[in-house]
């Protein structure tokens, strides 16, 4: 089959819409020559800023300055390589009533994943279900790391998000920091369901 054969998705595009597309592709092309293969963040001053200005949340924001930055570009389509051992680094941090605890990553020939817990101080019968939209940061001197979601999963009370870190984490940490921003693509792929919903017996 070729190119001229497949059938157009349907969409709203319009002449609008395309003039700031090119705005933004030359602006995107701009950016991209002044950084010269950097990593330019902004400070959390001038995020805030752009805030005010834009009316964007900080989830937002840090979502589009990670993909300008190429957070969704992934050097490999084979995952992260053989699994080699296990990292501890049970790093803790108590906020505003909900306890957060990187316990460990995986290491693996070409990258780390990096298992993080996340439960409110206290649980009981009216504590709240809890949705984390955050992305994990992790920072070094020496070394730039990309970081992408790997998985997640909540419930009882608690929830737990991994994120694959390439380059692998040295087995030393002194010099690596571990943080967490809002995070939240606009219009995030959410994926079809399926409600398994009747009656299963065994015999």
């Amino acid at each position: 089959m070729g190119w001229s054969e497949l059938r157009a998705v349907p969409n709203d595009y319009d002449e609008e819409i395309r003039a700031v597309d090119t705005q933004l592709i030359e602006l995107l092309n701009h950016r991209k020559a002044l950084a010269k293969g950097r990593r330019c963040f902004p400070p959390m001053v001038v995020l805030k800023e752009f805030e005010e200005k834009s009316g964007l949340k900080p989830p937002y924001l840090n979502w589009l300055f990670h993909s300008i930055n190429g957070g969704f570009h992934r050097t490999r389509t084979d995952g992260p390589g053989e699994l080699q051992g296990i990292l501890q680094i049970m790093k803790t941090t108590v906020q505003e009533g909900y306890q957060y605890m990187i316990t460990h990553a995986m290491q693996h020939e070409h990258g780390s994943i990096v298992h993080i817990e996340i439960r409110p101080q206290k649980i009981d019968n009216d504590s709240p279900d809890f949705h984390p939209r955050l992305q994990l940061e992790v920072t070094c001197p020496d070394v730039e790391y990309s970081v992408h979601r790997n998985g997640s999963r909540g419930g009882g009370g608690a929830s737990s998000m991994s994120f694959l870190v390439e380059p692998p984490l040295p087995e030393q940490l002194d010099t690596v920091h571990f943080a967490l921003i809002p995070f939240e693509e606009p219009m995030e792929f959410r994926r079809r369901e399926i409600f398994l919903d009747q009656e299963v017996h065994f015999e």
